[in-house]
């Protein structure tokens, strides 16, 4: 990380601190990406600026790396709902008030993943109501680790854990920034019927996890 201003200058350097945040992988990408289109020759309307090849190396993130991860994470949880209706799964982890409870009780492909995207979509609402930082030790009882949407989400990579202090958090603030925008692209494309049940799942069973929020002043 020392070597990141013979890279990039001062001014680029704050805007991948402020939008992806300082992930290793995300400066070689980006480095990358800029000697692609430094070296291109610009349009006649205008020239590419820095802010244009971030916007543009989200976009790759997030249709390279996030949503595929995201599809994986669904499968994962339209499986957990398959081994609940099969009876796989241990009632500690089917506890009362648990937002995934209740996955549909028929044997249903379709279902189960209209289920698993439910479930993915209110978890990621969640994380994004506690700003993304969360301290699973806060109450002593760890129990985000409980929900299978967390164990997906860790699974495939896109969340990471750290003991001192105890926190649960996207890999890196680009990867925050895609999920925010799976998120809302899921919104956008439900019909009547499925927001409805969206909202109604958000206040009678919904993840709130603002209590865990990691305190300020901690980076």
């Amino acid at each position: 990380m020392h070597m990141v201003t013979d890279y990039f200058s001062q001014s680029e350097w704050k805007v991948i601190d402020e939008i992806l945040g300082p992930n290793p992988r995300h400066l070689f990408e980006l480095y990358a990406l800029k000697q692609r289109y430094y070296y291109q020759k610009p349009t006649e309307d205008k020239a590419c600026t820095f802010d244009d090849i971030v916007d543009a190396y989200i976009a790759y993130l997030q249709i390279t790396v996030v949503n595929p991860a995201l599809d994986r994470a669904l499968e994962i949880l339209q499986k957990f709902a398959n081994d609940v209706y099969k009876g796989k799964v241990s009632k500690d982890k089917l506890r009362f008030g648990a937002p995934w409870r209740h996955p549909p009780k028929i044997d249903d492909p379709k279902l189960h993943m209209e289920w698993a995207k439910l479930q993915l979509m209110d978890f990621v609402q969640s994380l994004a109501n506690t700003e993304f930082g969360v301290n699973y030790r806060t109450d002593y009882s760890e129990e985000i680790f409980d929900d299978p949407s967390t164990a997906a989400l860790l699974q495939v990579g896109l969340l990471y854990t750290q003991r001192d202090p105890p926190f649960l958090r996207p890999i890196s603030k680009g990867i925050q920034r895609c999920l925010v925008r799976w998120l809302v692209q899921q919104q956008m494309q439900l019909n009547f019927r499925d927001l409805i049940h969206f909202v109604w799942h958000r206040i009678i069973r919904g993840r709130y996890y603002r209590h865990l929020m990691v305190q300020v002043g901690y980076k």
